[in-house]
């Protein structure tokens, strides 16, 4: 593997999308279709945080040869973000997908929470090139307590995005690398 300087990655700008399980990869990442809708702001400074669970190698041996196989078990990832936008729909990604919306705009909190399942993408700037993490089927809901820690910081709506396997796909998660698109808008 070659060192690459162009494959360097400083975000400029970002942005969260949700849509319908399995809705396609948008052709142009910097014109969604109208299926992706945006999640709303987002926090500057703890934009995307990963972490995995499982993935743990383990040494199978038989009575003749003790290092006979490697076997290593299933890795679920998972994002965290942090919305800064308190409305409807961040609540019930928060709250969980069986919240109730009322008439009147208020959001009523289940007592068994589900997490909320779409199709969930992060498209990300850096100078003129353009990248993303997608996946055509997550899990979204809370992952921490809702911080509104004092009168000069936004407030935060801490989430946590799953990717989950679509179907017989031997995925749950795409990256994009990062890359000049060589269309215009």
């Amino acid at each position: 593997m070659a060192r690459n300087d162009e494959a360097t990655l400083k975000l400029g700008t970002g942005r969260f999308y949700t849509a319908p399980v399995g809705t396609a990869l948008p052709a142009n990442l910097l014109a969604p279709e109208p299926a992706w809708t945006e999640m709303g702001h987002s926090s500057i400074d703890d934009i995307l945080s990963a972490a995995s669970e499982g993935g743990e190698r383990q040494v199978l041996s038989t009575l003749q040869v003790k290092n006979h196989r490697v076997f290593t078990t299933a890795r679920t990832d998972s994002f965290g973000i942090k919305l800064h936008q308190f409305d409807t729909d961040t609540l019930k990604l928060y709250y969980g997908s069986n919240a109730i919306v009322t008439a009147k705009g208020v959001v009523q909190v289940p007592n068994d929470p589900k997490p909320t399942e779409v199709a969930w993408l992060f498209i990300f700037e850096d100078g003129d090139a353009v990248g993303g993490v997608y996946a055509e089927k997550a899990s979204i809901f809370r992952s921490d307590d809702i911080a509104i820690s004092d009168t000069e910081s936004l407030a935060v709506l801490p989430l946590s995005v799953t990717p989950l396997q679509l179907d017989n796909n031997k995925h749950s998660l795409s990256w994009i690398p990062p890359k000049v698109p060589t269309t215009t808008p």
